[in-house]
């Protein structure tokens, strides 16, 4: 009797990604993500930015990329509320 071959099986599998946060500034974050529930720093697989409401808004390889990234958002957000205030005249004291 001739032997088959095996052949591999291809299954779905679920890749479940957990976020532990590293940073917060203003309204973003920066978040390692890991497989494990459990944070283990030798098992962060990238970095990525997250919004005040969690939606992630960057992925990135490395904390020093995600770091810069966030920072270059809380500028603008800065700079747009800069410019948004109205200017507001002195009050006048009656005599």
């Amino acid at each position: 009797m001739r032997k088959r071959a095996s052949r591999p099986v291809f299954t779905e599998v679920q890749m479940y990604e957990y976020s532990h946060p590293i940073f917060i500034k203003g309204r973003y974050r920066v978040v390692a993500l890991t497989e494990n529930q459990e944070f283990n720093e030798d098992q962060i697989m990238a970095y990525a930015v997250l919004n005040s409401s969690g939606a992630k808004l960057r992925h990135e390889l490395s904390l020093i990329d995600a770091k810069e990234w966030m920072e270059k958002l809380v500028e603008e957000d800065n700079v747009s509320v800069e410019v948004q205030q109205p200017q507001l005249k002195p009050r006048r004291v009656r005599r």
